[in-house]
C-alpha cells in the first residue's frame, strides 16, 4: 500500500465567486476545485468549466449545474485512486471520510511520484509495457491479472494516447511468460517486456519515460 498524502485544503462555497475559484485553479495549476455547504460535500468543479463562464462576478450558485459528484475515500488504494482521477481527467480530488465527511484533497502527481520514485527505481523486477483500447481499460484489471498469477505490482504508469491506452507495470513474479499469457487472454497487445536484471543506472536513464505524466485532456 502506497502511502497517497491527504491535504488539509480549504473546499469552496456556493457563494464564493467565479474569478476566486479562477484564481485559485491558476495559482495551483488544479484541474477541479471541491464545493461544500453548510458541511455538506456537493462535489468537483472543472476549471476548465469556469473559465468558459462568461461573467466572472457571478458566484457559484449559478452555476451550481457544473457540479459533478465524484470523490475520493480516505480508503481507496493506489488503484482505485488512479482510476479515478483517470475517469474524471483530474490531477486533484475531494476526498471523503467513512461519514462522507471532506478532509481533504489528494493529488495524481503524488501518486505518480511515489510510483516512479519509489518502485521503478528503487525495485528490481521484470519491466512490462502492454496497452488496449482505451474504452476496455480498468486499472483494477490489469491489477487482477498480475496478482491472480502470483505477481506482484511494484509501480505502474498508465499514459493516455488516443483510442489506446498504455501502460508500463515493474512486476515481481517466478513467471513472466504466465502473467504476459494471462493479458492476451484478456485483449491486450504486448508491447515490449526487460529482463528483471537490468541495471540500475538503467533505469535511471530511462527516467524520462517512466515518470511521464498523465496527459489531461490534451
Amino acid at each position: 500500500m502506497l502511502n497517497i498524502p491527504i491535504y488539509k485544503f480549504k473546499a469552496f462555497a456556493f457563494n464564493d465567486t467565479i474569478d476566486t475559484l479562477i484564481d485559485t485553479c491558476h495559482h495551483y495549476g488544479f484541474s477541479h476545485l471541491s464545493v461544500v455547504e453548510k458541511g455538506i460535500y456537493r462535489g468537483m468543479v472543472r476549471c476548465d468549466d469556469l473559465m468558459a463562464i462568461k461573467n466572472k462576478r457571478d458566484t457559484l450558485q449559478t452555476h451550481k449545474h457544473l457540479l459533478e459528484k465524484e470523490y475520493l475515500s480516505d480508503r481507496m488504494n493506489w488503484t482505485e485512486t488512479l482510476s479515478v482521477l483517470m475517469r474524471n481527467e483530474a490531477n486533484v480530488m475531494g476526498v471523503l471520510d467513512l461519514s462522507g465527511k471532506y478532509i481533504g484533497i489528494r493529488l495524481l502527481d503524488d501518486i505518480l511520484d511515489l510510483l516512479t520514485e519509489k518502485t521503478f527505481v528503487n525495485n528490481r523486477g521484470y519491466l512490462l509495457v502492454v496497452s488496449k483500447l482505451t474504452t476496455d481499460f480498468s486499472i483494477s484489471e490489469v491489477a487482477q491479472i498480475i496478482e491472480s498469477d502470483g505477481g506482484k505490482i511494484l509501480g505502474i504508469l498508465v499514459n493516455e494516447t488516443g483510442e489506446n491506452t498504455e501502460v508500463e507495470i515493474k512486476i515481481d513474479t517466478d513467471d513472466i511468460n504466465e502473467i504476459i499469457q494471462s493479458f492476451r487472454r484478456y485483449d491486450y497487445r504486448i508491447i515490449s517486456q526487460m529482463e528483471e536484471d537490468m541495471h540500475l543506472q538503467e533505469l535511471k536513464e530511462h527516467s524520462d519515460f517512466l515518470r511521464r505524466y498523465l496527459e489531461m485532456g490534451s
